[in-house]
């Protein structure tokens, strides 16, 4: 896994898109690394979710509080 924080920003055609490479080439840190990858529409809408097992073992009651 490589992400630490992952943005996303809509550009309706190529030219769009090279605009946005150029703007982040000029904004871009000294020290640190910006990856960017160009998808289509049809290759989003074709993205999966995958979610594991939800965590049930949370409180949600006020018998965890405390009072000082």
């Amino acid at each position: 896994m490589m992400q630490e924080s992952v943005y996303m920003k809509l550009a309706l055609n190529h030219s769009i898109v090279n605009s946005i490479k150029r703007a982040l080439e000029r904004i871009k840190p000294a020290k640190g690394l910006i990856q960017v990858l160009v998808i289509t529409e049809k290759q989003y809408l074709n993205m999966q979710t995958l979610v594991g097992q939800n965590d049930h073992d949370i409180i949600d009651s006020d018998k965890r509080m405390i009072i000082l």
